[in-house]
């Protein structure tokens, strides 16, 4: 197969997430599980999708790279919602879960290939002010009070039922679903304790950062500034994954 012929392929496989503008802004960065707002970040103009990448979505990945099928590695967990390279219709359009930060930046690779586009995963500057959503000094991405309309958290394993669509409830005020519940998101950078010129050795390059909270967990989880890591090869059912983009995709 040619080169050109491959192109096509990819682009034909592929299924581009609708993106939405995030404009230039100062965003307080929470510095430690505590949810202290320590690090003020500048943040330029980007563009992010609408929610977490979906079944569907990734499914289309696996096929068209050869990838291996979401599973956990995590310990003591035996759920799951795959089976081999295939999953039930009415998971379709949940967000895929038991994905490493390894298989989200190879599905961004994948995808920007694919559609010629700049995807990538978000920096955790960009994450937080696309979830404030324009608010300053709010706690969630709406107020300062939790919405179960807008956020799904504090739920038990219930098997395909356990999470909500990608798309549930209402959006923040940019227009975005997913920024608080249902699944934690891989964040591009490596996690560090604190923002300053003296981050601590040990620390650094051993965890991904995670935002965003999940159906696991209490609302506290969901809060804007409260940061998770794990490694980067972690997986388990709680974790997924957005997309974003530098500049303004061509065609958008």
């Amino acid at each position: 197969m040619n080169t050109a012929a491959l192109v096509l392929l990819l682009a034909a496989a592929a299924e581009e997430p609708a993106l939405v503008k995030i404009p230039a802004g100062d965003c307080p960065i929470g510095a430690t599980l505590s949810h202290q707002e320590v690090h003020q970040a500048k943040v330029a103009e980007f563009w992010i999708a609408q929610h977490p990448v979906t079944n569907q979505e990734y499914k289309r990945f696996l096929d068209a790279a050869g990838r291996p099928p979401p599973e956990t590695n995590s310990l003591g967990s035996s759920y799951r919602l795959w089976t081999g390279r295939a999953f039930p219709h009415q998971i379709a359009r949940q967000p895929v879960v038991n994905v490493s930060w390894h298989d989200a930046v190879a599905y961004c690779e994948w995808l920007a290939k694919a559609a010629g586009k700049p995807y990538r995963l978000p920096t955790e500057e960009e994450w937080e002010l696309a979830a404030r959503g324009g608010l300053a000094k709010k706690q969630y991405p709406w107020g300062d009070t939790i919405d179960p309309t807008m956020a799904w958290y504090g739920r038990k394993w219930n098997g395909l039922h356990t999470l909500q669509d990608a798309a549930y409830g209402k959006p923040n005020d940019y227009g975005l679903h997913g920024m608080a519940g249902n699944v934690w998101q891989w964040i591009a950078d490596w996690y560090v304790p604190v923002f300053d010129d003296r981050p601590v050795i040990e620390e650094l390059n051993l965890y991904r950062v995670l935002r965003g909270g999940s159906w696991a967990n209490d609302e506290g989880f969901a809060a804007l500034n409260y940061r998770n890591f794990y490694p980067p090869d972690f997986k388990d059912l709680f974790v997924g994954f957005r997309v974003a983009a530098s500049v303004a995709p061509p065609d958008r």
